[in-house]
Order: C-alpha cells, then sequence, then structure tokens
C-alpha cells in the first residue's frame, strides 16, 4: 500500500477500498526485491523507471523488474514459477508470487 504523503486517515481509506476490492494496490508494485536492494534503490529511486518498488526484509534478492521475471526465467527456475504466477494474475504482483517467493528462501 503506498501511502507516502498520506496522513493516517489516507491510510485507512486505501485499506478500505482495498479490502471492498474497489481498488488494486497490487497495480503499484512494478519491481521486487530482497534487504540488500534497499540502499541501492533508495538511492537511485528517481533513475528506476516504474512504480512502487517492494522489497523483503527477511533475505537478499536484487531489486528485479516484474516484467524481468520471463527473460530471467530462461535460465532460473525461481524466476520462471515467479513469471508464471504474475501471468496468471494480469502482470501483477500477487499472494501466489509472495507465496513462491517466500518458500523459496524459507529453504536458503
Amino acid at each position: 500500500m503506498g501511502t507516502t504523503g498520506g496522513n493516517t486517515d489516507d491510510m485507512v481509506d486505501a485499506l478500505t477500498l482495498s479490502a471492498a476490492g474497489r481498488i488494486r494496490p497490487a497495480v503499484m508494485v512494478t519491481h521486487v526485491g530482497g534487504m540488500d536492494s534497499i540502499i541501492d534503490a533508495t538511492a537511485n529511486l528517481p533513475k528506476i523507471p516504474g512504480g512502487k518498488k517492494l522489497t523483503y526484509t527477511h533475505f537478499d534478492m536484487p531489486l528485479t523488474a516484474i516484467d524481468d521475471f520471463a527473460k530471467l526465467g530462461e535460465k532460473d527456475p525461481l524466476f520462471k514459477k515467479l513469471a508464471d504466477s504474475c501471468q496468471r494474475h494480469c502482470g501483477l504482483w500477487n499472494s501466489e508470487a509472495e507465496a513462491i517467493l517466500l518458500a523459496h528462501h524459507a529453504e536458503d
């Protein structure tokens, strides 16, 4: 949920609209990464195209555009699974893709 610049009321409104299915925050997420990607992503944010950068703080993963998953999936089975999941969800990050990613890193 991207709430930068909003106040608590804005966050409540966004959560309410999301829970009601009136908005889809997933359309904002264009990149996914891990803890090691946060500093570089923050320092270079204006230079990185797209929308929200979703980072997971409990594993390392380069910041990767969802649009790049399929190409990376040609050589990396994790990205193949992520690409397939996102494709099934209109090209969007989703709970299935998150479960795949978390399960993968739980094995580390």
